[in-house]
This record gives structure tokens, sequence and C-alpha cells, in this order.
């Protein structure tokens, strides 16, 4: 054990042994019979563990009555208590055009989204498609009965 394993024992369990770890007294022990400065500082450790023992706290009369009637600070508001209080305010004017705002988001972001993207549609499809049913419509006329043999 070092001087300042000892030291921090010292400081953390206190100057009497019977309040240190089996193992740990026993390395504090060996250090004690031969280290001077070992023994030194548990002296001045003693004798400060003696004054504090002295000292007596000072009276703070009425302080748990004052603690208790303290008001205790403002909680923060959760999400969802923000949210509630915007749509739905304490104040008449606030009252008609939140919830109205509100409404109408969802309507704004469906013609953001619209308008941003395609969607896997695109002008070259949109072509063939319209080919495609003006072919189909074509294939459906009888040509052949509008045709008179004197024509020809």
């Amino acid at each position: 054990m070092t001087l300042e394993d000892f030291k921090q024992t010292i400081e953390s369990l206190g100057t009497d042994p019977a309040h240190w770890p089996i193992d740990t007294r026993e390395h504090c022990e060996r250090l004690l019979k031969s280290n001077s400065e070992a023994r030194l500082l548990l002296n001045e450790q003693s004798e400060l563990d003696r004054l504090l023992q002295k000292m007596e706290a000072p009276a703070f009369l009425g302080l748990e009555t004052r603690i208790l009637n303290q008001d205790l600070p403002p909680r923060p508001q959760s999400l969802i208590d923000s949210i509630v209080d915007w749509l739905i305010p304490d104040q008449l004017g606030a009252k008609l055009w939140r919830p109205a705002i509100a409404a109408c988001l969802p309507l704004v972001f469906g013609v953001l989204v619209g308008n941003f993207f395609s969607f896997g549609v695109t002008e070259q499809e949109l072509a063939l498609e319209y080919w495609d049913d003006e072919l189909a419509l074509l294939s459906f006329n009888d040509f052949s009965s509008d045709l008179d043999e004197a024509e020809l």
C-alpha cells in the first residue's frame, strides 16, 4: 500500500481501524509500522476528526416549515400539452383560427408533396399511355362497312 492509498483510505473511511475492511486494515497496519509519515498523517486526520466531532450544527429554527411551505418551480410542459394549448387556447380570437389552420395543414402538405414529386409518373410514360388508348379506340372501329365497293 502506498502513502497515497493510505491517505485516501483514512479520508474516506475515517481514522478508526474498525471501520476499515479487513484486507485494507492489514495493509494499513503494516504501513503504519514501517512509515513515520503515515503515522503523522493518521494523527493529523484523527485530530481533525476529533475537532469536527466537537462542532455542533447551528439550529435553523423554522427551516423545515419554510422548505415545506415554499412553492415548487413550474414544471416544463410536455409536447402534447403544448400542442393541445396551441390548438385550444384561452383567448377567443385564437380559438377560431388555430383549429382552422390545423385542419388545413394536411391539405397544404398534400398539395406540396404532389407538386414536388412525380411518384414514378413521367411525361414519356403519359405519352405512351395516350397512344395505347388511341390505338385501342381505333381497333374498335369497323372500317370495312363504311366503304362501298362502288367507291372503290
